[in-house]
C-alpha cells in the first residue's frame, strides 16, 4: 500500500513537470490523457483563418463519403479502430493513431466489417475563402452515415507562416483541479462530456458544457478542472510557435 502511494505522487510529479505547470497547488483527483498527437511544423493557410473541430462518431459498418476539402486536417482516433483511405492508399488505424491530410487530397473513412463503435478527433485549418469541399464522382456515404456529434468553428489569426499542431484528449475525474499555470500559446478546446470550470486569479469565473468551445486564456493565469459529480472529457488543438513552451508554471 505504501509503495503504491509513493508510485502514484511520483506519476502526478511527472504529469505536471511533463506539463511544465508549477507544483505550487497540488492537483486533486486524476487527469487521464486520452491521446496526444504532434504535427510539427505546418504551413498556416493564411495569417488569418478558422480553426475547425469536431468529434465524429462511425457505427459498426458506417462509412463516409470520399472527397476532399481546401482545408488541411488532422485526425486522432479516440476510440474503436477505424480505416482510412488517403490519396488511394489505405490503412487501419486504433486508438491513439493519428494522421493529417493535406489540402486537396482525398480521404475516405469506413467502420465496415466492425462490430464496435469508433470516434475520431478532426482539427481543419480552414482558410478564409472556406473549406472547398469536393465529393469524388460515384461515391456516397453509408446509410445512417457516421455522425458529428460536436462540432465548432472559430476564427483566428493572425498567425505565422508555420506553426506546429497539437491534439490532446483528457478525461478529468470528479474534484480534479489543476496547479496555477498560464497558457503561453493559441487553443481551443473541445468540450465532449461533462462540465470544466476555468478560473482565473482575476477572479473571472467561465463553465463550458458539451459541445461548447472554449480556451484557457492566453497569458492570463489560473486553473481548470471538474468540480461537478461525474466525468468530464475534453479535446483540444493547439496552434503553436515553433520553439514556444504551450505551458508556463505560475505561483499565486
Amino acid at each position: 500500500m505504501k509503495r503504491a502511494l509513493v508510485c502514484g505522487t511520483l506519476a502526478l510529479f511527472a504529469l505536471v513537470a511533463s506539463l511544465g505547470i508549477s507544483q505550487a497547488q497540488t492537483p486533486t483527483g486524476h487527469d487521464v490523457r486520452l491521446f496526444s498527437s504532434a504535427f510539427p511544423g505546418v504551413a498556416t493557410p493564411a495569417r488569418y483563418f478558422s480553426l475547425a473541430q469536431a468529434l465524429v462518431e462511425y457505427g459498426p459498418g458506417t462509412f463516409s463519403v470520399a472527397g476532399s476539402e481546401q482545408s488541411i486536417r488532422f485526425f486522432t482516433v479516440m476510440e474503436g479502430e477505424l480505416q482510412f483511405t488517403i490519396g488511394g492508399k489505405t490503412n487501419v488505424y486504433g486508438v491513439g493513431k493519428f494522421f493529417s491530410v493535406p489540402a486537396g487530397v482525398v480521404v475516405k473513412g469506413s467502420s465496415e466489417g466492425r462490430t464496435a463503435l469508433a470516434r475520431v478527433f478532426v482539427s481543419s485549418l480552414v482558410p478564409a475563402r472556406g473549406e472547398g469541399a469536393v465529393t469524388v464522382p460515384g461515391s456516397r456515404e453509408s446509410s445512417p452515415p457516421p455522425v458529428r456529434l460536436c462540432a465548432t468553428s472559430v476564427k483566428v489569426g493572425p498567425l505565422p507562416s508555420i506553426v506546429d499542431v497539437t491534439q490532446v484528449g483528457h478525461r478529468y475525474d470528479p474534484g480534479f483541479v489543476t496547479p496555477f499555470h498560464i497558457m503561453n500559446q493559441l487553443h481551443y478546446i473541445l468540450q465532449v462530456e461533462g462540465t470544466n470550470f476555468y478560473e482565473y486569479v482575476d477572479g473571472a469565473v467561465e463553465t463550458y458544457g458539451p459541445c461548447q468551445v472554449a480556451q484557457m486564456y492566453v497569458h492570463r493565469p489560473g486553473i481548470m478542472g471538474n468540480r461537478t459529480s461525474a466525468p468530464s472529457v475534453w479535446v483540444i488543438t493547439t496552434l503553436g510557435i515553433p520553439g514556444q513552451p504551450g505551458v508556463l508554471p505560475w505561483s499565486p
